[in-house]
């Protein structure tokens, strides 16, 4: 989902993690990139699948562009576990920083396989092995699902990855457990408790709890917002779509929504009346952000919807318990899913064992597979609960615990949106509380998350520069002293987007859209 970017998540997800910079130690694969996407191409010179050379596994280089990946090898009883079932060992290069996969990509030294949220770069022949020609010679027996296949197509024709976090809206309704990723607000639960558990129905219940919370304990900050998720949760109660929406069959950019001004103008009332301070629209730092809610210094934090229970699991000896805002604020409220994926699996051109590659991939995409570079081993680990979810022996939500099992974000590559949310249900839970109550709210539309202009092309440039205008301009909105002047400050950062070239990216994305919208719906009917 675009305005859900998660990361993760999520999430999701989401931030962008576009990685980059000092040069990669020994995951240069040799020779340069060839034109052309033959079946043969990458595949000159491989070793046979499941030889090293020396009765060991496989060993290949992967590339994870995301700074933020916390493991840095191929350690843990659950990589050991891939590493039997597929006979493969990645041998591991974490990005330090957003220019560096760039760099190889420039000067031809890749990895085996590179892990990206890059999809427009990476997807290339030049660079890539199509999935639609390497798995049919591979793992013929691996059939992705066709709308899957879609929305991982590029012009050439070719899909390179099929991307994590999506599941198409026949999986999402057919598991009635998996609630999606949604913006959320967490409370710190003792302070409502302390006001008498407030009923809070609507975007003023919450104005009138801020304030009682900023007299009551004028210490606390009513409001902190985590710098990845600072409007979602509020563009989500005036229905507002990030990125692109489509109104009356033609898409627009996000600035022109009235929702997305009434959400900016809201937050500009919470500054005015106090209830967030001007510093926490500099913060960069999610985890300075998160320890500020568990020491008490903050009410309520804007984040996902599985913050409570993240908060809850990082607090547990500090006497503070959170809970979510679970419902909805109000009949406009509303939730447009547009993602089409997010963290790609590439096989790059200079891939020196493409079999031994596509079987560690194939055991990856497996029902088995992601469950297990997820959740764990099952029995152990967790177990299937007959009604359609895990049940986990351990606290999926603890971020150390994870670490040391080696479990979770080897899944993350392979897992699908269905699988993510799975992953969260808890029956009772925060997390489920409000994932059950904003299923309700959902709409899908990956046509338009497939609206992707090319890399330096006109109607790229004119998007980056008006997302790198609206990142100056709007804290004009959020801090402006009086709702005219907010008002007035929206009106110009509209007006700059126009002269930038707002109308023309419609234009452009309108025409684009509107065979991605015919094609999905004859995969969908």
């Amino acid at each position: 989902m675009k305005m859900l970017k998660y990361s993760k998540l999520l999430v999701v997800m989401l931030a962008v993690f576009l990685i980059a910079g000092t040069a990669l130690a020994g995951c240069g694969g040799g020779g340069g990139n060839n034109a052309g996407t033959g079946s043969d191409n990458g595949t000159k010179g491989e070793e046979p699948a499941g030889s090293s050379g020396n009765d060991g596994p496989v060993e290949l280089s992967m590339f994870v562009d995301a700074t933020w990946y916390p493991f840095q090898d191929w350690t843990g009883e659950i990589p050991e576990k891939i590493t039997e079932a597929t006979g493969v060992k990645p041998k591991i290069t974490v990005a330090t920083d957003d220019k560096q996969l760039a760099l190889m990509v420039a000067s031809g030294d890749l990895p085996d396989i590179v892990l990206s949220f890059n999809f427009k770069l990476m997807s290339d022949g030049n660079i890539s092995l199509p999935y639609n020609e390497i798995f049919p010679k591979y793992a013929p027996d691996v059939k992705f699902d066709p709308v899957k296949e879609f929305v991982n197509t590029v012009s050439d024709g070719n899909y390179y990855a099929i991307r994590n976090d999506f599941s198409t809206e026949k999986e999402w309704k057919a598991s009635p457990y998996a609630h999606m990723m949604v913006p959320g607000l967490v409370l710190n639960k003792n302070i409502m408790e302390e006001l008498g558990n407030p009923e809070i129905k609507s975007l003023e219940d919450l104005d009138q709890v801020f304030a009682a919370v900023k007299e009551k304990h004028p210490e606390m900050s009513p409001l902190i917002l985590n710098p990845n998720w600072q409007r979602p949760y509020f563009d989500t109660q005036f229905g507002a779509v990030g990125g692109l929406a489509e109104k009356d069959g033609k898409i627009q950019y996000y600035l022109r929504q009235d929702a997305t001004r009434k959400s900016m103008l809201y937050m500009n009332s919470l500054y005015r009346n106090g209830f967030v301070t001007s510093e926490n629209f500099a913060y960069k730092n999610e985890s300075e952000t998160e320890q500020m809610m568990v020491s008490g210094k903050g009410f309520a934090y804007t984040w996902t919807y599985s913050g409570a229970d993240r908060l809850n699991a990082a607090s547990k000896d500090t006497g503070n318990e959170f809970m979510m805002l679970a419902e909805p604020l109000g009949p406009d409220a509303s939730v447009t899913s547009t993602g089409t994926g997010g963290l790609g699996m590439y096989v790059t051109k200079d891939n020196k064992n493409v079999e031994a590659t596509v079987k560690f991939l194939e055991y990856l995409y497996s029902e088995e597979g992601w469950r297990t570079a997820q959740w764990g081993i099952e029995g152990q680990d967790w177990t299937w609960n007959e009604d359609g979810y895990p049940e986990f022996n351990y606290n999926v939500q603890d971020l150390e615990v994870l670490k040391q099992k080696g479990v979770y974000w080897w899944g993350v590559p392979t897992e699908t949106g269905v699988g993510m949310a799975l992953s969260s249900y808890k029956d009772g839970s925060e997390t489920t509380r409000q994932g059950k109550e904003y299923s309700k709210i959902i709409t899908y539309n990956p046509a338009i998350g497939m609206i992707n202009p090319d890399t330096d092309s006109p109607e790229k440039i004119i998007q980056t520069n008006i997302e790198n205008m609206v990142k100056t301009e709007v804290t004009k909105v959020y801090l402006a002293p009086t709702e005219a002047e907010a008002q007035k400050a929206y009106d110009e950062m509209l007006a700059k987007a126009e002269k930038i070239g707002m109308a023309k990216l419609e234009a452009w994305a309108t025409e684009q859209y509107q065979p991605y919208k015919e094609k999905y719906e004859s995969l969908t009917k």
